[in-house]
C-alpha cells in the first residue's frame, strides 16, 4: 500500500507559491516516502513545475474530490473558501492552517494563528512568511536544516528590471525605469526588460522613453523562459513581485526597491546575502497607506537606485562583503538578508554610514519575534530576555510602557476568566497602543479560535504571565 500524501492548499499568486517551495522540500524532509500534492492556480504551476521541488500539483477545481482523501499531513496556506472547506472535510494525522468547520472557520497551528493575526496588524512583525509556513511543522522554532540558494551572478554585465507588480503603488512608474535603465546603459551595463503579458504596454513605454528597444523581453517570454534570462543576470532589480521571489529561488542576486504597501521581513527576498532598498521611514512596511501620498516611493530616485545597483554589480566577485564599502543614498536605507543561529530570516542595515538616529523599531520587532518564538518554544527565554535587555537599554521607558501593559492585559485577562466572559469587543485590540497591537491583535484572535472557552482564558493569562516574567527577571 503507497503512503499517504500530503497536501498544501496554495491558491494565491504566484509569489506566494513559489515562497511554499521551501515548505515543500521540509515536508520531503519530515514525511520521506510521502508524496506531496499541491494545490494552486494552473497559471502558475504549469511552468514552475521544473522548478520546484518534487511535488503533483492539482488545479483548485480538485478541492471537492481532494477533501474526500486521507493525508499525512494537510496545511492550508490560503485564505480562498474553497481551501478551508476542503481543509476541514479530509482526513489526516496533522492540520495546518484555517479550516471551515461547522462552528466557523478554525485555525489550526500556533503560527498560522499568528499569520491570520498579522491582517492589517503587521507593525512590529518580524517573520518572513516563508518561515512561519515551516514552523508549525516541528515543537522547536529551528529552520536550521532548511537549505537556501546563495545568489551569484552569471557574469555578463546584464542587470534584469522586473517592471510590474500587482499593484501601481509597489513598483516604479514608466519614467523612472526609463531614467534607471539609461543611466545603467551609460555604466557600461546590459539592462533587460522583464515582465508579463500584464506589462507588454509598460515594457514598450519604458523602451521608447529610454531609446532602448532591443532591451524590452515584457509579454515575450513565458514563465519559463523569464527563469532562464534571470539566470542569465548579474543582478536582479525589481519591487516585491512574483519574479523576484523566483529569481531568489533560483540564486540570482536581487535588488529589491521594497516601496508602497509591502514589508520586506515578510515577503522580500528570503534567501541569505540578497539586497533590500526602502525608504528611511517608520512606516515602511505597511499593508495599506493612510498618508495623502506615498511618501515611500517618493523616496527613490533612478541616480539613487543605479548607483547602488552598480556598485552591488562591481563588487559581485566579493559579494558577501560587499555593503562595507556602499553607501546609502539620500533617504533610503540599503538592507541585507541573512539567517540567524535559528534559521530564521534577518534583515540587517548594510549601508556604510554610522548609524546616528537609532530607532526603536528594529529592536522592537526583534523583541516581538523573541516573545512569540519563548511562547512557543521556552527554552528560547534567553533569547527574549536578551532581546528585552537590548530594548532597556537603548529605550527604557518605551520598555517600561511595555511591561506595564502587559500586566494590565495580564489582569484584564484573568478577570474575563474569573467572570467566564463570553468574548471581547471587537475592538479590543485596536484600542491598544502601537507598541502592544501586534500581542493584543494575536491575542484576541486566539481567544476568537479558542471559542472563548476558560481553558483559552487560561492559556492567556499564562502567557502574560510568562512575559511579565521576563520583565521580573531582568531586575
Amino acid at each position: 500500500m503507497s503512503a499517504d500524501p500530503v497536501l498544501v492548499l496554495q491558491l494565491q499568486r504566484m509569489g506566494d507559491l513559489i515562497l511554499t517551495f521551501p515548505l515543500l522540500t521540509r515536508l520531503k524532509q519530515r514525511w520521506p516516502g510521502h508524496p506531496v500534492w499541491v494545490v494552486a492556480e494552473p497559471q502558475f504551476f504549469r511552468d514552475l513545475m521544473p522548478l520546484a521541488p518534487e511535488a503533483v500539483f492539482f488545479p483548485p477545481q480538485h478541492c471537492p474530490a481532494l477533501a474526500r482523501g486521507r493525508y499525512a499531513a494537510a496545511v492550508n496556506l490560503s485564505g480562498r473558501p474553497e481551501a478551508s472547506a476542503c481543509l476541514a472535510r479530509l482526513e489526516a494525522g496533522r492540520k495546518i492552517g484555517a479550516a471551515a468547520l461547522p462552528g466557523g472557520l478554525h485555525v489550526f497551528g500556533y503560527w498560522q494563528l499568528y499569520r491570520t493575526a498579522l491582517t492589517q496588524n503587521n507593525h512590529n512583525n518580524a517573520f518572513h512568511w516563508s518561515d512561519l509556513s515551516l514552523l508549525d511543522l516541528d515543537p522547536t522554532a529551528r529552520l536550521t536544516d532548511v537549505g537556501h540558494s546563495l545568489p551569484k551572478g552569471a557574469g555578463t554585465g546584464r542587470i534584469g528590471l522586473i517592471l510590474g507588480a500587482s499593484e501601481a503603488a509597489k513598483r516604479p512608474d514608466a519614467a523612472f525605469w526609463a531614467r534607471l535603465a539609461a543611466r545603467l546603459a551609460k555604466a557600461g551595463a546590459t539592462p533587460v526588460f522583464l515582465g508579463g503579458p500584464a506589462e507588454a504596454g509598460l515594457g514598450r513605454e519604458v523602451a521608447r522613453l529610454s531609446g532602448l528597444g532591443g532591451a524590452n523581453l515584457c509579454g515575450r517570454l513565458s514563465l519559463r523562459e523569464v527563469a532562464g534570462v534571470l539566470q542569465t543576470l548579474d543582478l536582479c532589480v525589481t519591487p516585491d513581485t512574483g519574479p523576484m521571489h523566483l529569481a531568489d529561488w533560483l540564486g540570482v542576486p536581487v535588488l529589491n526597491l521594497s516601496m508602497g504597501p509591502v514589508h520586506a521581513r515578510e515577503t522580500g527576498p528570503s534567501s541569505p546575502g540578497q539586497w533590500v532598498l526602502r525608504a528611511r521611514m517608520s512606516c515602511v512596511g505597511c499593508w495599506q497607506c493612510r498618508r495623502a501620498r506615498l511618501y515611500c516611493k517618493q523616496a527613490f530616485t533612478p541616480s539613487a537606485v543605479a548607483d547602488v545597483a552598480l556598485a552591488l554589480v562591481n563588487k559581485s566577485p566579493a559579494l558577501p562583503s560587499a555593503a562595507s564599502g556602499l553607501r546609502e543614498p539620500a533617504g533610503l536605507a540599503l538592507y541585507r538578508t541573512g539567517r540567524d543561529c535559528l534559521g530564521l530570516h534577518t534583515l540587517e542595515r548594510a549601508g556604510a554610514q554610522n548609524r546616528q538616529a537609532v530607532s526603536c523599531r528594529p529592536l522592537l520587532e526583534d523583541f516581538w519575534q523573541a516573545a512569540f518564538l519563548f511562547l512557543y518554544d521556552p527554552s528560547l527565554r534567553a533569547l527574549a530576555q536578551q532581546r528585552l535587555s537590548n530594548l532597556q537599554n537603548a529605550f527604557p521607558a518605551l520598555a517600561h510602557r511595555l511591561g506595564s501593559g502587559f500586566a494590565r492585559l495580564c489582569a484584564q485577562c484573568a478577570a474575563h476568566l474569573k467572570r467566564r466572559s463570553p468574548a471581547l469587543p471587537a475592538t479590543f485590540w485596536r484600542a491598544e497602543p502601537p507598541l502592544l497591537r501586534l500581542f493584543a491583535g494575536h491575542l484576541h484572535m486566539f481567544l476568537q479560535n479558542a471559542d472563548y472557552a476558560p481553558t483559552g482564558w487560561q492559556t492567556a493569562v499564562d502567557r502574560l504571565t510568562a512575559l511579565c516574567g521576563l520583565f521580573a527577571s531582568q531586575k
